[in-house]
């Protein structure tokens, strides 16, 4: 028997408020952590009305370049943020990272959660005037059930759908080939957004370069290296349903990769850029005295990690990466690399993702770091690299690992170069982790869908090895691979918490990655511009934004 729920309620069960104060009893132990410090500077307030953004060109400085437009491709946080302003999914999220309706109005799951009867939203259509119903979202449906396009979220769905049945105009009947307790919170994703299928029609050379949806903003151009152009649209459908005021938006926004972090923030000054993001955490404070400039910083659920190739030695040794975990300071790491804007993470996923389960942290021991590196034969250490983005940040972060692990007699070359170059070479088609040139990586990750499955499949899984995703471990579990599976195949909230807890436990064991730190997000813009913010996942919020005179 079928059960009719509007959306917006069953997401509220299904999925917890991801705010820093937010949880349940389902999410497991929440991680203590201090308050984050409340926005700094003073908006100029703006009533009803009255602003001027929809007549407004800004820039916004970015500290690393976008990878592609193809939402099925993306693994990088800044072009699936850029997307979510192109696109809307048939789900969506507020600000706080609560399951909305978007292109969908209402849906109807069977009671094993493996039939979904979808209601779509009427009157919408993309920005290339083809309209969006049940023809448009199934063949959305088929692209993201396609295994051989070979893209790195093909696995996000393609294993779980089994087929997509046009019913009428505006419905469409979706079924699973087993229970997937993740389902609308992935189809909230920005993965999920839906693409217009005449640009859908011309493949996926035609997705990466170019963009055609439902979203608050349309496509203007994009110059690799040196900028992404949007252009706002004014009768976009989400004005009418409440989700932004009526004068929200800007007239276009061009978001210009600085990697250099004193350069963004001197524009940000100058007047040059109306936002930044994210703020360098070296110039937080100072930013703070700018009276021309608003700095916000919140408790994301953003975990940035020390990546191992488990399958090239020295790495391939559980005591090597053991070894590595106690030769960092992670609280050094917090003080020093982020200047207290972060915490030392104590689980591979955030404290307010669903399922977290906190563990010990490694403790700061250099001499129990010797110890494992001699039990594993290296007792006066090896030779080994980081590959990394090239940003200000990464190289400042990458630095201090590398005195870090000095000190136990481990030598690290720092290969740091443009993000497109690095995302390329460690998510390359290789036979075997082993033959792969990364070994060591940096890296941050969000589940974009709040939901633990999320945060560590696409990290950590067998299926999830480049290229098809972000196993940059190259990390092969079984017992963790059938646990993530598990908690896949079931709606059963205690047995999916089961599964995750247990999941964590074992991977913290095994440390085929070094948990560093969970981040704070920040964000910087002009006194004059409000609303604007980061979603938990660190995703840049502007649906709401709107500038005074």
């Amino acid at each position: 028997m079928k059960k009719r729920i509007l959306a917006l309620i069953l997401a509220s069960a299904m999925v917890f408020s991801l705010a820093a104060c937010g949880g349940g009893s389902t999410s497991g132990d929440k991680k203590e952590t201090d308050s984050a410090p409340e926005n700094t500077g003073t908006a100029t307030e703006i009533p009803a009305g009255e602003s001027v953004s929809q007549d407004a060109d800004i820039v916004a400085a970015v500290n690393v370049d976008f990878t592609t437009l193809d939402p099925l491709d993306t693994s990088d946080t800044l072009s699936g943020d850029v997307q979510r302003m192109l696109y809307d999914g048939l789900f969506g999220f507020d600000k706080d990272m609560n399951i909305i309706p978007m292109l969908a109005t209402e849906y109807e799951a069977n009671d094993n959660a493996t039939e979904y009867v979808f209601k779509l939203r009427q009157g919408v259509s993309f920005s290339d005037g083809t309209p969006w119903n049940a023809d448009a979202a199934k063949a959305n449906f088929d692209r993201w059930a396609d295994k051989d396009l070979g893209l790195k979220r093909t696995t996000f769905l393609c294993n779980t759908l089994k087929s997509c049945e046009v019913v009428d105009e505006y419905t469409i009947k979706v079924t699973l080939n087993n229970s997937f307790g993740a389902f609308i919170n992935n189809l909230a994703h920005p993965a999920t957004v839906c693409v217009s299928p005449t640009l859908i029609a011309k493949g996926s050379k035609a997705c990466a370069e170019e963009a055609c949806g439902t979203g608050q903003y349309t496509f203007t151009e994009w110059v690799p290296g040196e900028y992404l152009k949007v252009e706002l649209k004014k009768d976009w459908w989400g004005y009418e349903a409440g989700l932004a005021e009526s004068d929200a938006g800007f007239k276009s926004v061009t978001f210009k990769p600085v990697t250099e972090s004193a350069t963004r923030v001197a524009m940000i000054q100058s007047g040059d850029a109306q936002m930044i993001w994210p703020v360098p955490a070296e110039n937080i404070d100072a930013l703070k005295g700018d009276s021309n400039v608003v700095v916000g910083a919140e408790e994301g659920i953003v975990v940035r990690y020390l990546m191992m190739n488990n399958q090239k030695a020295p790495f391939n040794d559980v005591r090597v990466r053991q070894a590595i975990n106690y030769a960092i300071n992670k609280d050094a790491y917090c003080a020093v690399v982020k200047n207290g804007y972060a915490t030392p993470a104590k689980s591979v996923i955030g404290s307010a993702v669903q399922f977290y389960k906190a563990n010990d942290p490694y403790p700061y021991d250099i001499e129990k770091a010797k110890q494992l590196l001699t039990e594993a034969g290296y007792p006066d250490g090896f030779t080994t690299s980081i590959m990394f983005s090239n940003t200000t940040a990464n190289t400042k972060q990458c630095e201090f690992i590398k005195q870090q692990l000095e000190q136990v007699g481990i030598k690290v070359e720092l290969n740091g170069m443009e993000s497109a170059i690095v995302n390329e070479k460690v998510q390359g088609n290789y036979p075997s982790g082993a033959e792969a040139e990364v070994e060591m990586y940096v890296i941050g990750w969000s589940p974009s869908t709040g939901d633990a499955d999320w945060g560590i499949r696409p990290l950590l899984a067998i299926e999830s090895e480049p290229p098809m995703s972000y196993n940059i471990c190259y990390y092969e579990n079984e017992e963790v691979d059938q646990l993530l599976k598990d908690g896949l195949n079931t709606a059963d909230v205690e047995a999916r918490k089961a599964a995750y807890e247990k999941a964590q436990d074992i991977i913290w064991e095994e440390s085929p990655l070094v948990c560093l730190a969970s981040d704070m997000n920040t964000w910087a813009n002009a006194k004059n511009i409000i609303n604007i913010g980061n979603t938990p996942d660190n995703g840049l919020w502007i649906r709401n934004a709107r500038m005074a005179k």
